[in-house]
């Protein structure tokens, strides 16, 4: 912070000074940071890489001296200021920095971050955190990829398709060719819904409901949601992308292909396809869910409380009430979260005399763990120390006040 002050104060002394000569402040500005971006002290360069993408009325000179800069090398954390340099590019050059950006990816020079910490993790502490702790973003912790991703057009396509097919950052590159690629992209992307890394196969679930290629698009989805020993979070990414495909309405079969996979043996497929034609409208995904919910698998349990919430199913609220007196503290606090998105505000004393009995039960199986059963028996059957009771008790009480349905 100390350093961070001296620089700006450095920096308003130099504008004083350049106007005190007759020359423009912001020049003067300009000309300290291009200095600084050219120098070897790494926090002056990071600095002045970010700063400079303040000044457009001088992109013309900016503009080369940051692309330059891109292949000079620091003795501490040259991918924080490759990123840096990456987003003033992008606010001063727009479209016209993806290939030079690519043509780094391309060089193998670093472009992640070797200083900085993005705090990128979510950590979901109730039902309603999971939505958003399951969303697939490889943009987080890398801006320079992210800039590539906002300023793409289909003439990068190529360029971009060419570091895929090296292996290089395949995950974010497979996302942005799905977002701005012309239908027979398609094709491509698919071809690595079979790769090793699972972030690879969770972008090609991304990528195929941003292209505009459903008939190629389904197919796929359908595989990657319905393979019993894929990983889950992909078979998520691909649910959420038939979902978003479904409210289209361009895939008039979509519906019958999900039904056929309620008849599957392996529970996860059941319940993301039911999940899927919940989110979709369709009576046989609540009717899969509400008989999920009294599966024998606490975890299949708390996964179909929490859909049939998310989907805001009131025929359920009897199936839910009896889901807050469940052995499994994650299936209550799941239904915790689902009567709070139904909106029914004379069940808040229901979920308020839950919360405590769910209370005592968790300082019961806390006194099993002191006593020696391991926490993942536990957390296994019990969903013990899954979600914070008191907080999702209060997400739901708000989201009664506000009306229901909001996560």
């Amino acid at each position: 912070m100390r350093r961070l002050l001296t620089c700006t104060l450095l920096v308003i002394l130099l504008g004083f000074a350049g106007a005190a000569n007759g020359q423009d402040p912001a020049q003067a500005t300009v000309q300290s940071l291009l200095k600084d971006l050219k120098g070897s002290e790494y926090e002056k360069a990071q600095a002045a890489a970010s700063d400079l993408g303040n000044f457009p009325q001088f992109k013309a000179q900016i503009v080369p001296a940051l692309l330059g800069a891109l292949n000079q090398e620091w003795d501490h954390c040259t991918g924080d200021i490759r990123q840096a340099i990456g987003t003033s590019l992008a606010r001063l050059a727009g479209k016209d920095a993806v290939f030079p950006l690519l043509k780094l990816l391309q060089s193998g020079k670093t472009v992640e971050h070797d200083c900085a910490e993005c705090g990128c993790c979510f950590l979901g502490y109730t039902p309603g955190d999971v939505f958003t702790a399951r969303n697939f973003d490889p943009f987080c912790e890398n801006s320079l990829l992210a800039v590539i991703n906002a300023q793409a057009d289909p003439s990068h396509l190529k360029a971009m398709a060419d570091l895929v097919s090296q292996g290089k950052w395949k995950p974010e590159l497979l996302i942005t060719i799905g977002k701005v690629g012309i239908p027979r992209y398609a094709h491509f992307i698919s071809r690595y819904k079979d790769d090793p890394e699972a972030s690879v196969r969770m972008a090609v679930a991304r990528a195929l409901r941003l292209i505009a290629n459903e008939q190629a698009a389904v197919p796929v989805l359908i595989q990657l949601l319905s393979r019993g020993n894929e990983e889950f979070l992909v078979r998520w990414e691909a649910s959420e992308s038939l979902i978003a495909l479904g409210k289209r309405g361009k895939v008039p079969s979509l519906k019958d292909r999900l039904n056929t996979l309620l008849k599957e043996r392996d529970n996860a497929t059941v319940l993301l396809a039911a999940r899927s034609l919940a989110a979709l409208g369709d009576e046989a995904g609540f009717l899969k869910l509400r008989e999920l919910a009294a599966d024998k698998d606490g975890k299949i349990r708390s996964e179909a409380v929490l859909y049939l919430g998310e989907a805001a199913d009131a025929k359920a609220k009897p199936i839910l009430i009896k889901s807050l007196d469940d052995e499994n503290l994650a299936v209550r606090a799941s239904a915790i979260y689902a009567l709070g998105r139904i909106g029914d505000a004379s069940l808040i004393p229901t979920l308020e005399r839950a919360f405590q009995a769910s209370s005592v039960y968790q300082d019961e199986l806390a006194k099993r763990l002191k006593a020696g059963t391991a926490e993942a028996t536990l957390q296994q059957q019990y969903g013990y120390g899954t979600y914070d009771l008191r907080e999702t008790l209060q997400e739901a009480i708000d989201t009664i006040k506000r009306g229901g349905k909001r996560n």
